[in-house]
């Protein structure tokens, strides 16, 4: 088995924090993502130099690869969602000392900090795995061919919810109104996150599926979502050059100067071969 892993942040956001997180187990083959919701902030303030976004999703990664590894030896499907939770709790309790609670916030500039997020677990020729919103977990073949991906975060959002709104009511009513909800027959009727909300869980995506050798399995944040779109980024992968990261700054380059927007400012990944 071969490990890749990087945050990337682009020179444009030098002076930015850094929001993604990603962790890999030092005893079994675990390893999760994170992705720190970005902040708001009131017109005129400087955006903090240490983000409560990038302790929450820091906190999930660290304390969902201390639970897993505890089940690891006798881990089973069903062992997701606790472990989740757990993470998920751990957030809600770094929310509440920072005196972030649903009683306490507004929505907007005083929120509660959250995160998206995607997990592995390999044991036995399977992965498992779970994600959230718009971190994600896909399988190619040994031809290079996409076996599966984890569905998309945002497929229960409604379209056209914010006509009419401006700027910050948007944000107040996506937060407040979509965020992690569900409607009367407890359905999902938003998007989910990882913000110590019990009603998060309602929107996590898991399962099983076999590998073998050859396979690559990826855990990656939405900064690094379209690169899967080029057939250069995945052959790559399959070569796995010595050089491997360097290539994988190059093509960084070249594609954040074709479309920063696209190719996203801030980006992690990790890269598996079976």
């Amino acid at each position: 088995m071969k490990i890749f892993s990087k945050v990337k942040l682009h020179e444009s956001l030098r002076g930015h924090p850094q929001e993604d997180f990603l962790f890999l187990s030092k005893k079994y083959p675990i390893f999760v993502v994170a992705d720190g919701v970005t902040l708001n902030i009131k017109e005129g303030e400087e955006y903090p130099r240490k983000s409560g976004a990038f302790k929450a999703a820091k906190i999930f990664c660290e304390t969902v690869i201390t639970e897993a590894e505890k089940r690891y030896e006798n881990f089973k499907k069903s062992d997701l969602p606790e472990i989740f939770e757990a993470g998920n709790r751990a957030v809600r309790d770094y929310n509440i000392s920072c005196d972030r609670s649903e009683n306490t916030i507004n929505y907007y500039d005083i929120d509660l900090f959250s995160a998206t997020a995607s997990f592995v677990l390999i044991k036995d020729s399977k992965v498992f795995w779970f994600s959230l919103c718009d971190s994600y977990m896909a399988v190619y073949g040994k031809s290079g061919k996409q076996k599966f991906v984890s569905p998309d975060g945002w497929l229960y959002f409604p379209k056209n919810w914010e006509e009419g709104a401006n700027t910050k009511e948007k944000i107040v009513i996506r937060h407040r109104d979509y965020r992690n909800a569900i409607d009367r027959g407890g359905r999902p009727s938003g998007y989910g996150v990882v913000s110590g909300q019990e009603r998060a869980r309602n929107y996590l995506n898991r399962g099983a599926l076999d590998v073998g050798e050859g396979d690559l399995v990826f855990l990656y944040t939405d900064g690094f979502e379209n690169y899967f779109e080029t057939k250069e980024f995945i052959e790559l992968f399959r070569a796995w050059p010595e050089n491997l990261g360097k290539k994988i700054d190059e093509i960084i380059s070249k594609k954040s100067k074709e479309d920063l927007k696209k190719f996203g400012a801030e980006k992690t990944l990790i890269a598996i071969a079976i």
